[in-house]
């Protein structure tokens, strides 16, 4: 059976959707090079991305908890002062408040699902930065 380009169902007014990965443009953020796999509109009740980690920025959010799981290669992720081990397979929990980056590993390749509850867009607010 061939895939669809664009599949929705609206039933009772909300709607059911895939979407593919290959279709949403990459675009660099604090972390590296991001596609959005949900949009950033009001009523969306989180954020899932998908991410290239490269040069990231240690921040933290305010109200945001997001869960970063490894889809591809290994590397370090700094969660406020400490420094883990990461690598394909594991969930990382990060909640509100703690400071954090992560870095690829020697190969360079560090590729991350992201989910982030709730929704940070419509809080301009929720992200601070650190050196």
């Amino acid at each position: 059976m061939p895939r669809a380009e664009h599949v929705e169902v609206i039933r009772a007014g909300r709607s059911a959707s895939v979407r593919r990965l290959s279709d949403q443009a990459e675009f660099k953020s604090t972390c590296g090079f991001r596609r959005d796999l949900t949009p950033a509109v009001a009523g969306e009740p989180l954020w899932f991305h998908y991410l290239r980690i490269r040069d990231a920025h240690k921040h933290s959010h305010r109200r945001t908890t997001e869960y970063y799981f490894v889809v591809e290669g290994a590397g370090f992720i700094d969660l406020d002062d400490e420094r883990v081990a990461i690598g394909k397979g594991d969930l990382i929990v990060i909640p509100p408040g703690t400071r954090h980056d992560a870095i690829p590993g020697d190969d360079g390749d560090l590729q991350v699902l992201i989910v982030a509850v709730p929704d940070p867009s419509d809080d301009q607010q929720d992200e601070d930065y650190y050196d």
